[in-house]
């Protein structure tokens, strides 16, 4: 069964994430996401706040939400 393609406001915490597309953002290539790369969410702050997700299992970086709803993800299955 194919993975349901979510943004990344809706990808659940502890949850790892493939992304698939980002918007034409550079500071968000800057942080190291792009296209294909790993991801997991580490949390999801309440009230429209930021999501904090651990990149490539390197370090970790904040992205607002209206930035999170327009980057594309895809469950990553073991």
């Amino acid at each position: 069964m194919a993975s349901e393609i979510l943004n990344l406001y809706q990808a659940k915490k502890n949850g790892v994430f493939q992304v698939i597309s980002i918007p034409d953002v550079s500071l968000l290539e800057n942080l190291g996401l792009r296209q294909g790369t790993q991801i997991m969410i580490q949390s999801r702050y309440s009230l429209g706040g930021p999501v904090l997700l651990r990149v490539e299992n390197a370090f970790t970086v904040a992205i607002g939400k209206d930035i999170a709803t327009q980057i594309e993800v895809k469950e990553v299955t073991t």
